[in-house]
């Protein structure tokens, strides 16, 4: 017969190896590094240094040594740490951005919008309306324009008049959509003027495509806010940039409805015959003071950080580096390079002098910023210069 006091005392003493086998072998867990010495390896790369890994691919168009870029770049850190007093709630984040000479090319050999009409009036694309077509006087003045901007001058108040009532007049009766299409259409076949190497849908610059997604990436409200029309801007930023349609600000277009005919808005209903087209004439231009007023109506909020080239930009930037309830911070893109772009060095000085007296950041575009303009295979050539019809006309005159 088996003795009953035997078997709990092979059972205690069993339980106490396997306990001791459980201790060394630690279930499979990693035991806790209690070590006090600070030289042991850390498991993982301090997050300083994996977020400076990410800004440095985040910018491959860029000079890596370039100051402007570091003082955007340690500006976003700090009002994205939910520890530095600069600390700005992601709803608040709202950053602005001009289109025509900020984040797409405006010399070549002029806004893209103008361009754009240009081409419509004067080379009759195939993907003209077949009903199209403009009269002896817009062929006139379209000719005008586009001999002085091929040939490097200035346009001229005259001609802006002309350009703003033209471009609503001659695409007045499209649809959004037809306008639209009409625009991708434009960019994506035409050759850039004075560039080899470039249509118009690839002469958005590099390194600011690069800096919208990184401010995308860190939680920033991304708004368009230009002075060029509203619908062409809708076109044409989404080609490079995933900015929805109702974050883009511009000059109005008119609208109509399609059977309205001269009875008010408010007196007429639209039937489902009846669609909505663009009219004529164009809103109240959205540049300089018209910027802020625009942002205030539209989105409600004032912008922490902007960026914008010109003097039509100054409020928007001044708007965003008084923020009075967080730090702002506004940004002039510079055209100062005169080898790969048509840079205007007396301009860029009149401009570094106004960025230094408001306290705005420079973005360079030469290569102390810039590493790149366009990116590869893309080369600055020279403007073609008046047509030879017209100086044929002013050698006679």
């Amino acid at each position: 017969m088996r003795n009953r006091t035997a078997q709990p005392a092979w059972s205690i003493a069993l339980a106490f190896v396997f306990v001791c086998a459980l201790v060394l072998v630690g279930c499979g867990a990693p035991a806790a590094n209690t070590s006090n010495d600070s030289s042991t390896p850390q498991a993982t790369e301090p997050a300083n240094a994996t977020n400076a890994a990410n800004e440095a691919t985040a910018f491959p168009s860029w000079n890596p040594d370039s100051q402007s870029l570091k003082a955007l770049v340690d500006y976003v850190n700090s009002v994205t740490d939910e520890s530095s007093p600069d600390y700005v709630a992601p709803e608040d984040r709202i950053a602005t951005f001009d289109m025509d000479g900020t984040i797409i090319c405006e010399t070549a050999p002029h806004y893209v919008d103008y361009c754009m009409l240009l081409h419509r009036v004067l080379d009759n694309p195939s993907y003209n309306e077949p009903e199209y077509k403009p009269s002896k006087e817009t062929v006139e003045i379209c000719q005008e324009i586009r001999d002085t901007l091929n040939a490097g001058e200035k346009k001229t108040k005259q001609m802006s008049a002309d350009k703003a009532r033209l471009i609503a007049s001659e695409f007045a009766g499209l649809t959004p959509e037809q306008y639209q299409a009409f625009v991708r259409n434009f960019l994506q076949s035409v050759d850039a003027v004075g560039y080899k190497g470039m249509t118009y849908a690839k002469s958005f610059y590099q390194p600011m495509l690069e800096v919208v997604r990184y401010l995308q990436a860190k939680g920033f409200d991304v708004w368009m806010v230009s002075a060029c029309e509203r619908e062409f801007v809708r076109a044409a930023v989404p080609l490079e940039l995933d900015i929805a349609p109702d974050h883009i600000i511009g000059t109005d277009v008119a609208y109509a409805s399609t059977n309205q005919g001269d009875e008010p808005y408010d007196e007429y209903n639209m039937t489902q015959k009846d669609t909505v087209v663009l009219d004529e004439p164009l809103g109240q231009e959205t540049g300089k003071a018209g910027k802020p007023i625009a942002i205030a109506r539209e989105i409600g909020k004032r912008p922490i950080l902007a960026f914008g080239n010109s003097s039509g930009d100054y409020s928007m930037l001044n708007y965003a580096q008084s923020n009075p309830d967080h730090k702002g911070m506004g940004v002039l893109v510079l055209c100062d390079d005169v080898e790969r772009e048509y840079g205007d060095l007396e301009r860029a000085k009149e401009q570094t002098e106004e960025a230094q007296k408001e306290g705005w950041t420079l973005f360079h575009m030469c290569k102390d910023d810039w590493a790149t303009i366009y990116g590869e295979g893309v080369t600055k050539t020279e403007l073609p210069g008046a047509s030879t019809a017209d100086a044929e006309l002013a050698a006679a005159a």
